[in-house]
């Protein structure tokens, strides 16, 4: 997956910016509420029910300002 986001694909429960996340699965995370929504070819799943809960770990990684941020 590309980490490029659309400006306008925001997390359904809470609003805030998505960041993705790489791994054994591609996800869209949220740090604001803490969520996870999967990457199914390419089609992020942004229904709550089938979000999973970020681990502490992940969240505070994602507390980081990404390079893009800190360049504004």
């Amino acid at each position: 997956m590309r980490p490029i986001i659309p400006e306008y694909l925001v997390c359904p429960v809470c609003k805030g910016t998505l960041r993705a996340l790489e791994g054994v699965r591609q996800e869209l995370a949220c740090p604001a509420c803490g969520l996870a929504f999967e990457v199914r070819d390419g089609i992020p799943s942004m229904i709550r029910a089938d979000a999973r809960q970020l681990t502490d770990e992940e969240r505070t990684k994602m507390k980081r300002p990404t390079p893009k941020e800190e360049a504004r």
